[in-house]
């Protein structure tokens, strides 16, 4: 890639819950409730899938997972091994522990035995990464996954566990992380005491409003991902500020732009703002060139990363909440 900063790996633990787990829950969505699903949002991919195939292509047991692949019908074997022997190889600088996905309407006994299984899980992935754990003659960083789904108990005795163990950084992982925000913020609450702040907490899928990442530094996470900025890119959404759009995002394929010709955001510094009118990408879009989805992803990473500086800035000037309430 040619890219000289910090890279971050999955597992395939996500994957895996919406090839499987995820798709048997939504096959009986209607055409009607998935087509009104919000682009970007981190169920609607696997939920217009799961209406097209009704075949889960996973099966979970104790020693690892049974894939086939989407692409071709060929199956592979994921093991907590093999999840850290391939990003090892990958070289990224932070790697995740194999670990099961649990699903937002999980049941108290599935919940219970996914975060049970992903406790045992990490252990061989900590012994796996120590046989190796600088192939390419640098760190490579392992975080840990707390698992638990909406249940605080759970999620509760997942955080001493994982805590406990010997990992680089803690992850909050399953669907409903950065899916239910006020899920999010709570689960938060229930376990950034626990984990502590010795390592970086990170909240894997929450990146899909800018509201999200106030709501997560809120309440104490330092680090955070999400396709949405790049997916909803290349479907025309633009994120701009609460005065220009209360949903913090335009569809620029809407016809109300085809004569306009300002920036997307008359504050955004990116290249495409600086360079291109809200006319031009409609026309972009409307025509199929590819330039449009690359113009409308640099603008959308652009607005998260520089979001992301003022957060920083304010944190450090001690000024976070007014930051939050300039643009919640």
């Amino acid at each position: 890639m040619h890219w000289d900063k910090p890279t971050l790996t999955d597992s395939g633990g996500f994957q895996v819950f919406s090839l499987g787990a995820g798709k048997k829950q939504n096959n009986n969505l209607s055409i009607s409730q998935s087509s009104n699903l919000p682009t970007g949002d981190k169920r609607s991919e696997e939920q217009k899938i799961g209406r097209l195939e009704h075949t889960p292509k996973v099966k979970i047991d104790e020693e690892g997972v049974d894939f086939t692949s989407h692409i071709d019908g060929s199956t592979h074997r994921f093991t907590p091994e093999s999840a850290i022997q391939i990003q090892h190889k990958i070289g990224a600088d932070i790697i995740m522990a194999f670990d099961e996905c649990t699903p937002d309407k999980a049941d108290l006994k599935y919940a219970t035995d996914a975060m049970g299984r992903t406790h045992r899980w990490a252990k061989r992935c900590i012994e796996e990464h120590e046989k190796d754990k600088q192939h390419h003659g640098y760190p490579q960083y392992l975080f840990g996954i707390i698992q638990g789904g909406v249940h605080r108990e759970l999620r509760e005795e997942s955080a001493r566990v994982i805590s406990s163990m010997p990992f680089d950084g803690i992850a909050l992982g399953g669907e409903s992380i950065g899916y239910n925000m006020p899920i999010t913020a709570d689960t938060l609450d229930w376990v950034v005491p626990i984990i502590g702040p010795d390592r970086p907490r990170y909240t894997m899928g929450v990146g899909f409003s800018p509201r999200d990442l106030f709501t997560v530094v809120e309440h104490g996470a330092d680090m955070f991902d999400c396709v949405a900025p790049t997916r909803i890119a290349r479907n025309g959404a633009l994120y701009v500020r609460k005065e220009i759009s209360p949903d913090m995002r335009i569809n620029i394929t809407n016809a109300t732009f085809a004569k306009d010709f300002g920036p997307i955001d008359p504050k955004c510094k990116c290249p495409t703002c600086l360079n291109y009118s809200r006319a031009y990408i409609h026309h972009l879009f409307r025509t199929e060139e590819l330039s449009s989805y690359r113009l409308a992803t640099i603008h959308n990473l652009w607005f998260f990363l520089d979001l992301m500086r003022e957060i920083r800035e304010a944190i450090r000037a001690d000024r976070f909440m007014e930051l939050k309430n300039e643009w919640v």
